[in-house]
């Protein structure tokens, strides 16, 4: 039995599946996908080859699970913002910035860069599983305005989040594109879709 470095096996586990998805993430970030191998991540970690596997069944198991390292903490601090505010409207405003929020400290794109190119059809529908959980806080908010139409609401809010996480990833400033994301929901949720939208005065040239 390997000797245990923590307060319980449980701990122990914990602390190894850390230092290896730690020393994944380094071999992937300085050598790429094609650098992560048994072998590399093992002597990364300082840990016997034949070991690692306790912890994980493959090496793409590995890669998914530092693809999806995130995913908690990212939930819950999209719970939690909703959480804080009483009114729909400004529960909705707390979900998107809080996912800009998360999405520029600085590891999104690089995660989601290795979703799209290197899992396997199966890892990426568990990931899209993770973004559907993600998603239905929304539908439950949106639930609660009352709009005639939902669904489509929360696919345009959602669309809104994604394109501005996007410019996030390209290097835009947060406090630009969350001012602009915020703008964008506020007209989206007034807006009642039983009438047109507002159109902007034209002006005409003496």
């Amino acid at each position: 039995m390997p000797k245990i470095e923590a307060g319980s096996v449980r701990e122990h586990r914990a602390q190894r599946l850390a230092q290896l998805i730690d020393a994944a993430e380094a071999i992937l970030n300085e050598s790429g996908v094609e650098a992560l191998t048994a072998g590399a991540v093992a002597a990364r970690a300082g840990i016997a080859r034949n070991s690692i596997y306790r912890y994980f069944d493959s090496i793409e198991d590995l890669l998914e699970l530092v693809v999806t390292r995130e995913f908690p903490a990212w939930i819950d601090a999209v719970e939690r913002a909703i959480a804080a505010e009483t009114s729909p409207e400004e529960q909705a405003a707390a979900y998107v910035r809080a996912n800009l929020e998360q999405a520029a400290r600085g590891t999104h794109g690089w995660r989601a860069s290795l979703s799209r190119g290197s899992l396997s059809p199966s890892a990426r529908e568990r990931v899209r599983n993770l973004h559907t959980s993600l998603h239905e806080a929304l539908a439950r908010v949106v639930r609660e305005l009352g709009h005639p139409q939902p669904e489509l609401t929360v696919a345009v809010l959602q669309a809104v989040v994604d394109a501005c996480i996007q410019r996030i990833d390209q290097g835009d400033e947060l406090t630009t594109v969350s001012g602009f994301a915020a703008g964008a929901t506020r007209r989206l949720l007034a807006y009642d879709g039983r009438t047109e939208p507002p159109t902007p005065p034209v002006t005409r040239r003496p």
